[in-house]
Parts: structure tokens; C-alpha cells; sequence
């Protein structure tokens, strides 16, 4: 086993959870430090399984007692005619989390293979950064919208364009949290609100992304090298794990200091860097 691409994977795997919660895109920033690393360029479908999946089990934690408290309340209002008054408000937010999810869902069935043979192929470097830039574009765009603190309600059209915002965040580069976020702020939704509904939308779209891998699997196969690799890709998942949760504590507070301009011009000069790294590579 090699030492040193060990540790490569296990810093892919941190920057794929620090950046699954930064509005800066984790799809980007793994393929441009699978570049950077010269790592091996297709890692098949167990690193996308397991990467992935070490940020959803620490959301999962996370968010544990809420899921737990949206999928009773759920099922107790639909099956329970007097506890509806009481079971509402949390019927309504999972309700909501649905809807959201449909435009991803539906983007990612339709160009699901338009994005692995050619948006990841030969061309990534490139889509990458247009994706950072378009990321630091919208970051750019609200710079000076206040910030709202709290809690506030989400009504249904704040759902509808939240999820379609989401859906763009299926190519590499756009950030899926920076895209709900500055929705929901511009739509001028407490921060709070915004944060965690975002985060609780990445739960279901991310669980179904990493079935449909798996489903994958008995025709693309894994991808593995070698044996050392199932290593490196438990590497990579614990790293993932951790990092998510110690960038979400982080979060919220980077969130209400306003300071998003700065990831902005952090996409600006990182999604330059891609695309001159495609024009001189090519």
C-alpha cells in the first residue's frame, strides 16, 4: 500500500466534507484536487458511494431527531385526523422537502449520462470552473442583502425555486448549499430556516444519488484498481465524516457574519484557475 496516496485520499475525503457544507461545491473542489493529485481519474462507483455517503451519516446524526420527528408526524397526519392541528406545521416541511427534491431528481435521471461521458470527461477542468464561477456569481449577487436572523416560514413558491436552484447544483462546480442558501436569503428567509432546510433537502437527494449508484454497480462495476484501493476510499469516507461535521458547526456562524462575498471571490479565483488549467492542458 502506497503511504502517500493514502493520505491523498483521506485529504480528498476532507475536502469533500468541509466543502459538502461551505457554498463552494464538493463536486468541484473533489475533481479539481483529483487533478491536482494526479489520483486516479475514475475512481468507479465505490469512492462516489462511499465519500458521499460519509457526509449523508453525519447529517443523518445530526439531524436524527428531526427526521425521526418529520416522518411520525408525517404518517400520524395523514392516519390521524385529530392530531393534525398538533402534527401540521412538520406534515407541511416534509411536505415541502419532497417537492424540492423533484427538480434534482429529475435533472439527474435525464442528464445523468450527458454529465459522466461528457461533462466528466475530457472536458471537466472546464465545467468545473464555469461551475465555480457561476457558484460565486450568485454569492457575488447578494452580497448586500441583509441577513436575516432566525426562524421564518417557508411558503410554497420559496420551495419550488429553492429546489430548482438545487437541481442546477447537479453540475460539478455549482454549490448545492450556496444555491439554496442565497435563494432562500434573497427570498428573504430567517437564516436559520434557510441552513437547515437546505441541509435537510441534501439528506434525500443524497440518499438517492447513492442508490442509484449502487444500482449501477452490476454493469459499471466498482472501478478498483487494486485491493489497497477499498483503503484509500475508507480513508477518504471517514475523512468526509468527520470534516462535515466540524464545518457544520462552523457554518452558521460564517453564515451570519454576512460574509459570503469573501467564498465569491475564493469560486472567482479557484474557478479561474480551472479553466486556464483546461486551456493549458489542452
Amino acid at each position: 500500500m502506497d503511504i502517500l496516496e493514502a493520505i491523498k485520499y483521506l485529504i480528498l475525503g476532507l475536502i469533500q466534507g468541509v466543502t459538502e457544507v461551505l457554498p463552494i461545491s464538493s463536486s468541484g473542489h473533489v475533481e479539481f484536487f483529483k487533478t491536482f493529485f494526479d489520483l486516479q481519474k475514475d475512481e468507479g462507483l465505490l469512492f462516489l458511494i462511499l465519500v458521499n455517503t460519509g457526509s449523508l451519516l453525519t447529517f443523518v446524526i445530526i439531524y436524527f431527531k428531526k427526521i425521526i420527528e418529520l416522518i411520525k408526524d408525517f404518517f400520524t397526519y395523514i392516519f390521524k385526523k385529530d392530531s393534525r392541528e398538533k402534527t401540521y406545521n412538520n406534515f407541511i416541511l416534509a411536505v415541502r422537502i419532497a417537492l424540492a427534491s423533484i427538480p434534482i431528481g429529475l435533472a439527474g435521471l435525464l442528464l445523468k449520462d450527458f454529465i459522466d461521458d461528457f461533462v466528466l470527461g475530457q472536458f471537466r477542468m472546464l465545467f468545473v470552473g464555469i461551475g465555480f464561477l457561476l457558484s460565486g456569481s450568485v454569492l457575488f449577487s447578494i452580497r448586500e442583502v441583509r441577513i436575516k436572523k432566525g426562524k421564518t416560514l417557508i411558503n410554497w413558491t420559496d420551495t419550488v425555486l429553492i429546489g430548482l436552484a438545487q437541481a442546477v447544483a447537479i453540475f460539478p462546480g455549482v454549490s448545492r448549499s450556496g444555491m439554496t442558501s442565497s435563494t432562500s436569503i434573497k427570498r428573504g428567509m430567517g437564516i436559520d430556516s434557510a441552513l437547515n432546510f437546505s441541509f435537510l433537502l441534501y439528506i434525500p437527494v443524497s440518499f438517492a444519488a447513492i442508490l442509484l449508484d449502487i444500482n449501477s454497480i452490476h454493469t459499471d462495476g466498482l472501478g478498483l484498481i487494486s485491493d489497497y484501493y477499498i483503503v484509500y476510499y475508507l480513508l477518504a469516507f471517514a475523512g468526509a465524516a468527520v470534516a462535515t461535521y466540524f464545518a457544520y458547526k462552523l457554518i452558521f456562524n460564517i453564515f451570519k457574519s454576512g460574509k459570503l462575498k469573501y467564498f465569491s471571490y475564493y469560486l472567482f479565483v479557484i474557478g479561474t484557475i480551472s479553466i486556464v488549467y483546461f486551456l493549458y492542458k489542452g
